[in-house]
């Protein structure tokens, strides 16, 4: 009896002193607690918000220079008119053009018929009726150039009249016209009397290399008048995409300047800024990304896409400050 009551007395002095250190060890940690706040979990997008300014521009734009040699002879369309890709704008002279293809075509003609008589005769050609070609040319030239001059001289003296406020413009154009279209004719007659004499000249060349020649010519005549309508066909100014004119200064019957000379059109259906990005900022740019574009004066928060980088820095200067 005695050892039992000894154990339960050792037992609860045990208990007690743990209790009693237990006890001493939350006192003593009590003061070390720390209080937190807690909230609720949300789902959130993180980004990267970069901040640039640039220029707004249409999204596709055509400028069209005149050339200042030509005369304006008709405008089809005035600023700030739509127009679709293919619709005429303006008419320019192609009266320079037209003699021009008119001297291309009697040269094909003539380069023809050399080269048919040449495959019919033979070797040998009629020297006669060459040499009959040669003397009709020279009497056409003859007559021809007679008529210039005199043209000439009366434009001469009318320019003088004209400057002096003596007769009318219709009076000067008239004679500037009248010796123009002789001075024409006296070209595409130069050009005949030219190949009669060349035709006559090779009248004792081997025959094989006369057609050989000939169809040389022929050919080349075909290219330069496929050349020269080309160019009558561009005298018509056309647009080549669809938009509004925002500049056209021309008026008719008038010489474009260096100051009027340019036509522009922009196709306002599409618009693009063009800006720059520092080095920093540029690593995190990419194609198709989505971008917030806000105009200046405008409320309208506009949504657009990256749609091309470049390949090489520019280097920007502030001062003494470079920044590529």
């Amino acid at each position: 009896m005695n050892n039992k009551k000894r154990m339960i007395i050792i037992v609860s002095i045990v208990l007690v002193a743990v209790l009693i250190g237990a006890y001493r060890i939350v006192i003593s940690n009590r003061n070390k607690v720390k209080s937190v706040e807690i909230g609720t979990v949300e789902t959130k997008d993180l980004s990267q918000v970069i901040s640039v300014t640039g220029n707004i521009e249409a999204g596709n734009k055509e400028e069209i220079i005149l050339p200042t040699q030509q005369k304006i002879i008709e405008v089809l369309a005035s600023e700030g008119q739509e127009v679709n890709a293919g619709e005429p704008i303006l008419k320019i002279d192609a009266t320079d053009y037209e003699y021009q293809l008119k001297k291309y075509e009697l040269s094909l003609e003539l380069a023809n018929i050399d080269l048919q008589r040449l495959l019919e005769s033979g070797s040998k050609n009629n020297k006669k009726s060459l040499e009959d070609a040669v003397r009709t040319a020279e009497i056409e030239l003859s007559s021809v150039e007679t008529g210039y001059n005199e043209a000439k001289r009366k434009y001469d003296y009318n320019k003088i009249l004209y400057e002096n406020g003596a007769i009318s413009k219709e009076v000067y154009e008239a004679s500037l016209n009248s010796m123009n279209e002789l001075k024409n004719n006296m070209e595409l007659t130069t050009i005949k009397l030219d190949n009669a004499k060349n035709s006559l000249r090779d009248f004792d060349i081997n025959n094989s290399d006369q057609i050989k020649g000939k169809r040389n010519q022929v050919e080349s005549s075909k290219v330069d008048i496929a050349n020269i309508k080309d160019k009558i066909e561009k005298s018509t100014i056309k647009s080549s995409i669809k938009g509004r004119i925002v500049q056209l200064d021309v008026k008719p019957n008038q010489y474009p300047t260096m100051e009027n000379s340019t036509i522009i059109i922009y196709d306002l259906s599409q618009y693009k800024a063009t800006i720059q990005v520092n080095q920093y900022d540029a690593v995190s740019v990419g194609l198709g990304q989505k971008s917030s574009v806000k105009v200046k004066g405008i409320d309208t928060l506009y949504k657009g896409t990256v749609s091309a980088i470049g390949d090489a820095a520019i280097i920007t200067q502030e001062g003494t400050t470079k920044e590529p």
